[in-house]
């Protein structure tokens, strides 16, 4: 099975459909007893009628009021993707659970028409109604062709919901890290380059724009486009720290999580998990899968030992190699010391990511046409 949101945490359980019961087949059945009992607060069975009209798809801002209907609504974010759907139909649709982690389990929800969305029940958020919707309205702002955006929320004092658009083309872990055999899709050379360049410039976006932290940059928060055109890739969870509090840090994937952090992420801390992203699409190898001997290394230690023997060729995945005229050693040399750069153990020798971004392009743009063709114009620029 493909999953195709992944959890907050590296912690994740993958579970196909043909593991659940026909009760786990909605959103409501995949619940435990226990939870069951939490989700009858806002629509299970025996809600009524007149409470279910009550909880409509509203938009933040003006208008929004404070009666207690309206704070068990389902609210839309930002422009809400302009679905039409309401708490009550998200309980009775199927649902496929993709992943499950320590602050959050995520299910693809079928409803009517074939509508398809992602639906994350976070676990342990730590702040209060009034300080969700607050930062609810700051991530609904945020408008770039490679973030993927919160389209709605619940928030109750037993659950709370975000609700996102189904990306089917699943994520950059699932290609990379899939089964490898003669049946599966692989990422060439090009397209592993506009999938970094996507990801590199809706990261700066959201450094230079808005001026956010994303928090969790991983490979399966980094959701693949099927054409991987300009909308390559999106990165998705960003900036959903501050709803876990400091303990967060601790909840962080990993391998991706920069060496200094402790209680408290930074822009240099993304520009760490960012380059460590781009070793991971350049080896093919899973941070935490890396070894050494009965002790565990970390990609970037990894990759550094065997550069300082002047091995660099066996640092790069032997799947781009066994490319028939693959000619792309230097850009991919170019792009390991990209990525060294930014898994830099100091934080402040680190490029900001407008930088990471502009020495990509350069990189894209020495003879791979192709690439360039398909990433379009830079996406540093907070404006696009």
């Amino acid at each position: 099975m493909t999953v195709n949101s992944a959890s907050f945490s590296e912690e994740e359980m993958t579970v196909g459909s043909a593991s659940l019961s026909k009760e786990e087949k909605t959103v409501a059945g995949a619940l435990t007893s226990k939870e069951k009992k939490k989700w009858l607060v806002f629509g299970g069975k025996g809600a009524g009628k007149s409470e279910a009209k009550k909880r409509q798809l509203t938009s933040v801002g003006k208008g929004a009021g404070t009666s207690e209907a309206k704070k068990t609504q389902l609210v839309s974010v930002g422009k809400g993707a302009g679905y039409t759907f309401d708490l009550d139909d998200l309980l009775r649709a199927s649902a496929e659970l993709l992943a499950r982690g320590s602050v959050s389990t995520t299910y693809t929800v079928v409803l009517e028409e074939d509508t398809k969305v992602v639906v994350k029940r976070l676990k342990d958020v730590e702040v209060t109604l009034h300080e969700f919707k607050q930062h609810m309205e700051v991530i609904g702002n945020v408008e770039h062709r490679n973030l993927l955006p919160v389209r709605a929320y619940y928030y109750s004092q037993h659950e709370k919901l975000l609700i996102l658009d189904y990306v089917p083309a699943g994520s950059l872990s699932d290609m990379l890290h899939g089964t490898r055999g003669s049946g599966r899709s692989l990422l060439d050379w090009d397209s592993r380059m506009r999938v970094a360049l996507a990801a590199g410039r809706g990261l700066a976006h959201l450094h230079t724009g808005p001026h956010l932290i994303h928090g969790n940059i991983k490979a399966s928060n980094v959701l693949l486009r099927s054409d991987l055109e300009p909308e390559a890739a999106a990165l998705s969870e960003y900036t959903l720290y501050p709803l876990f509090g400091n303990s967060i840090t601790s909840s962080l994937a990993r391998g991706y999580r920069a060496p200094e952090v402790i209680n408290r992420l930074t822009f240099k801390s993304d520009v760490y998990s960012f380059g460590v992203l781009l070793l991971e699409l350049l080896t093919g190898k899973a941070p935490y899968q890396v070894s050494l001997g009965e002790e565990g290394i970390d990609l970037p230690r990894w990759v550094l030992s065997v550069v300082r023997q002047e091995w660099t060729a066996e640092v790069f995945d032997v799947e781009l190699m066994r490319y028939q005229n693959f000619d792309h050693e230097e850009e991919m040399v170019q792009l390991l010391q990209i990525a060294m750069e930014c898994v830099a153990t100091v934080p402040d020798e680190r490029p900001d990511m407008t930088e990471v971004v502009r020495m990509m392009e350069e990189i894209a743009s020495q003879g791979a046409t192709e690439v360039e063709k398909g990433v379009g114009k830079s996406s540093a620029d907070p404006r696009s």
